[in-house]
């Protein structure tokens, strides 16, 4: 799936508008969510808040944190079995037992970490939710990405497109694709000159 990010200017027009058109085409509340400064303006309007694992770094970084853990076991459990000097390191499922704990552990102390920090995506976002803007995360289908992106694009000219990316959580990839630069091209440079 993939995670189309937009940013509205005020609630009604994420309510009355953008809410209900993407509902008659399929998407569904649990696909799209809404970030927003204050959030409590948004269950009066019965529009679905940001979860915690959107606005918050959770996953990436219990996943960081429990990779961490699992290749330090590992290399520990390892060193401790073949170098034989202790006795409760005999044999593999103990490397195995060993290796599972550490991962859980780490994954948990990141799991903490990440609810301090600031979800990665949307750093870019930042400013303008502070401003009162809001944030708008549709999740479709990557074969119905593009008729949502002429829908919002047709109907919608005040909302403006923020990126797209995976659902899918990849901890050690940056966000590329997360409010895109129009690509300046030499065609639409020479374009304007002539207007």
């Amino acid at each position: 799936m993939r995670r189309l990010y937009y940013l509205a200017q005020d609630i009604d027009t994420t309510d009355a508008h953008i809410s209900v058109r993407l509902y008659a085409e399929g998407i569904s509340d649990w696909n799209f969510h809404v970030l927003a400064k204050d959030p409590s303006g948004l269950y009066s309007h019965h529009i679905h808040s940001a979860l915690s694992h959107h606005h918050k770094d959770v996953i990436r970084t219990s996943e960081i944190s429990g990779l961490y853990g699992f290749f330090v076991s590992l290399l520990g459990s390892l060193l401790a079995l073949f170098g034989g000097d202790f006795y409760w390191m005999s044999s593999w499922f103990d490397v195995l037992t060993m290796v599972v704990i550490r991962y859980l552990l780490r994954g948990l102390l990141g799991v903490r970490r990440g609810m301090r920090s600031e979800n990665h995506r949307l750093t870019t976002f930042r400013d303008d939710i502070e401003a009162g803007k809001y944030s708008i995360m549709v999740d479709v289908q990557k074969e119905d990405k593009p008729k949502i992106r002429e829908l919002m694009n047709m109907e919608f000219r005040q909302v403006k497109y923020g990126g797209n990316e995976s659902t899918f959580v990849r901890p050690f990839k940056e966000s590329e694709r997360i409010n895109p630069q129009p690509v300046q091209t030499q065609l639409g440079a020479a374009r304007r000159e002539l207007e």
